[in-house]
């Protein structure tokens, strides 16, 4: 017992430093977001003074609104190829998918379209190896090679239709994590954090980051938030391929068109979006490149150009009507509802035959990239500071230092804030607060890419190289390199995803305070109700006794068992979009479960005060601890294990009935004195037998020993005595066994649980 007490003072110390831990991570938290904000205040600000200040002094130059600082993708781009894509279901056979060809050209925004059962979604999961319900054939190439884009995970983004995301995270912290846990392992911080600001610019989210996401029973972000954070997620981790699920699906017109047009400023750094889209207006179906359009069937009708889908469907003979949407009417027509009056003999399920011997529309040519330099640029932007500093009387100079940076500012009619102003000096290179003439023209010839150029950017090999191709940035060429599994590197190792896990985990914690304290009050009400009935009964003599200890550590078993249901139940949808997504199960497993111990352990230190001083108890504190520890830790990996096996909607029921079986029948006083045979080996088998027979036979040593007990409990008290002593526990002494008993079954539970998560729904977890 004294070794046991000493164990429990140990936890008790940890448990107290945890929850420390756990509030000082909160306030840090805290402070850290006023500094984001102003970073990210600074930061634009840097980006407007920087563009006014080029439009004032090269006003002919075009340059975009926001470069990018960190997005800089792990391979320049993709070309994706794909002959005779089919997919069969492997529970009837159906083939829902049938002979779809063509490519998909990188650095392009593609739609895929088609009616409602046309293949549209299953397509995508087959190009991206998620159609785990189906058997796929046909060729997949990237770059010319035949692969799956499964095999590229880290090159692919997926997007689900849903949007799966934290409720209690804030926008930014969202995109954070996602950064963190997926990106290179040992990413540089400042690397991560110019991720984010990239994101969060690109998809319009700067006003709304410190906000919680939300969810129906928390108010949060707006809808079309909510959708572009579940884009973002995807896009903190650079994917070459972004592959979504209906992303305007639920929103109005204007705030898909805002969600396209932001995918669409992706693929000036090289990004290949492919998408699946339902019913847009024909302005927002105009901003695609290329549009795969699926008939009944899953068969192609039409591949090419999105301004060339009309003329190709007029060339049939199809007549559009007035004032109709090309979009909605294609998919009539795909329905076979729209009548070829030139060309009745062609049938609505000859659509895709027909496009078979068409001439395929060439594909359009992609822009050029923005940051072409060549000779006649480099003079231009020269001549611009050199004409500058004639006008404001300073032609004779050779550096620029920081006061005369500030007179071509305010010459321009720009007044940066001073923090802005220190970070457009870094980034055209002052040093000792000097520059030179030739390092403001770089800069401002720099502003014209996607890219950050300056001298605070490290841009990545593949970008310098293609800087250097002249023939790739004036034909705007793709230079698509071979996929090799090599540039994809391995996944982040446990350690440094089980901490991000465990700081995200317990910034959750913190944020649903108001159900820990309702939980807490729970506790303590059964606690009360408990203890008040076991007044005067917890003694050896009283006949009552063992009945009263077994509802008092089944109550607890119920309390805890239930309340561990949340660790998994409500969020497999989140584990299965991060397992997919690279993060490994054992550190997603392991950060969920070490954060919950923590209640685990307080609602149990609580319930035993409360319940004793109700009782009046007459044994001391760590022996009624020591039990009720026992029944909450295996309880605890009953939760777990159940919450990652059953449905949410039937968890809660199947808990309850569990831990009322063991802990109400198998291991009830009566019960176990009569027990025998089979009986006897499911006493054996729970848990809930060896802590209240090790409470039951500490109450009787402390008060009198077995004579003290009365005849009626005799053979209750023999009964725990063959079970705890079984197995060595003669030597080991009943508190050792049962300690070891009840943490061999926590643990054997909480492994299966982990199993469950690991293996069950492996399709949704490619």
């Amino acid at each position: 017992m004294e070794v046991a007490q000493a164990w429990e003072l140990c936890v008790l110390l940890l448990v107290a430093v945890g929850y420390v831990a756990l509030g000082v991570n909160s306030y840090l938290n805290r402070r850290m977001r006023k500094q984001q904000s102003r970073r990210s205040q600074v930061l634009s600000e840097c980006e407007h003074c920087s563009v006014e200040l080029v439009q004032s002094m090269v006003p002919e130059v075009s340059v975009p609104e926001y470069r990018f600082r960190g997005m800089h993708l792990k391979m320049s781009s993709i070309h994706i190829g794909f002959d005779n894509v089919g997919v069969k279901l492997k529970s009837n056979g159906k083939c829902i998918l049938e002979g779809v060809s063509g490519e998909f050209q990188p650095k392009r925004v593609a739609a895929i379209m088609g009616p409602s059962g046309a293949g549209k979604t299953t397509f995508m999961n087959a190009l991206c190896g998620r159609a785990y319900y189906g058997t796929v054939t046909g060729e997949i190439r990237l770059n010319g090679r035949t692969a799956s884009i499964a095999e590229f995970k880290p090159l692919r983004g997926f997007v689900p239709q849903d949007d799966i995301v934290h409720a209690h995270l804030t926008v930014r912290e969202q995109i954070f994590y996602s950064a963190k846990l997926r990106n290179p392992e040992g990413t540089a911080h400042e690397v991560l954090e110019n991720i984010v600001e990239d994101v969060l610019n690109v998809m319009q989210l700067l006003d709304v980051q410190h906000s919680l996401v939300g969810n129906v029973e928390t108010r949060g972000i707006s809808g079309g938030q909510r959708k572009r954070v579940n884009i973002g997620l995807e896009l903190a981790a650079r994917p070459t391929i972004l592959m979504l699920d209906e992303p305007t699906s639920g929103l109005d017109a204007t705030t898909a068109l805002d969600i396209i047009r932001s995918l669409q400023k992706l693929t000036e750094i090289g990004m290949t979006v492919v998408m699946v889209v339902h019913q847009p207006r024909y302005s927002l179906f105009t901003l695609f490149h290329e549009v795969l359009l699926l008939g009944l069937g899953g068969q192609t009708v039409y591949l090419g150009p999105s301004t060339g889908a009309l003329p190709y469907f007029k060339s049939l003979g199809f007549r559009m009507p007035e004032h109709e949407n090309p979009a909605d009417w294609f998919m009539d027509v795909l329905s076979g509802k729209v009548r070829n009056e030139e060309t009745p003999s062609l049938k609505q399920t000859e659509l895709a035959s027909h496009w078979k011997t068409q001439t395929k529309p060439a594909p359009e040519r992609s822009e050029g990239r923005r940051h072409a330099t060549n000779p006649e640029d480099k003079f231009k932007f020269h001549n611009a500071v050199d004409v500058k500093l004639e006008l404001l009387g300073m032609g004779g100079i050779t550096e620029i230092t920081g006061a005369h940076f500030s007179q071509i500012l305010q010459s321009s009619g720009i007044v940066p804030s001073e923090p802005a102003l220190v970070e457009m000096k870094k980034r055209i290179g002052f040093e000792d607060d000097s520059t030179t003439r030739r390092g403001l023209a770089r800069f401002l010839l720099g502003l014209r890419s996607s890219f950050s150029h300056d001298a605070m950017c490290d841009l990545p090999d593949w970008e310098k190289d293609m800087e250097q191709s002249e023939g790739s940035i004036i034909s705007g060429a793709s230079s698509c390199a071979t996929v090799d599994k090599k540039m994809v590197g391995k996944r982040a190792h446990f350690w440094p995803q089980y901490r991000v896990l465990v700081h995200q985990n317990a910034i959750r914690w913190v944020r649903l305070w108001k159900q820990k304290t309702l939980s807490t009050l729970l506790v303590i009400a059964a606690a009360i109700m408990f203890g008040a009935q076991c007044t005067d009964k917890l003694v050896p003599g009283n006949i009552l006794c063992p009945l009263k200890i077994n509802l008092s550590h089944l109550a607890v078993g119920l309390m805890v068992g239930i309340a561990c249901l949340q660790i998994f139940g409500a969020d497999r949808p989140t584990f299965w979009r991060e397992s997919a997504s690279g993060v490994r199960v054992i550190a997603f497993f392991l950060a969920r479960v070490s954060i919950s111990l923590f209640d685990v352990l307080l609602w149990t230190y609580i319930y035993t005060g409360v319940w004793m001083a109700c009782a009046s108890a007459p044994c001391p504190y760590w022996m009624w601890l020591i039990a009720f520890r026992m029944t909450a830790v295996s309880s605890a990996g009953i939760g777990v294990l159940l919450s990652a096996v059953v449905p949410e909607h039937s968890s809660t029921l199947a808990t309850a009935v569990t831990i009322l079986i063991m802990g109400g029948g198998i291991s009830e006083p009566q019960t176990i004195s009569e027990a025998k045979g089979l009986q006897e080996v499911l006493g054996f088998l729970s848990p809930f037998t060896w802590a209240i027979g090790e409470n039951y036979l500490a109450v009787i040593d402390l008060q009198g020993g077995e004579a003290a007990v009365i005849d009626f409990a005799v053979d209750i008290v023999e009964g725990y005595k063959n079970i705890i002593l079984s197995l060595g526990g003669e030597y080991l002494g009943y508190v050792t066994a049962a300690y070891i008993s009840c943490g061999v079954f926590g643990l054997l539970a909480l492994v299966s649980g982990y199993l469950a998560l690991r293996f069950s729904y492996r399709g949704k977890q490619a």
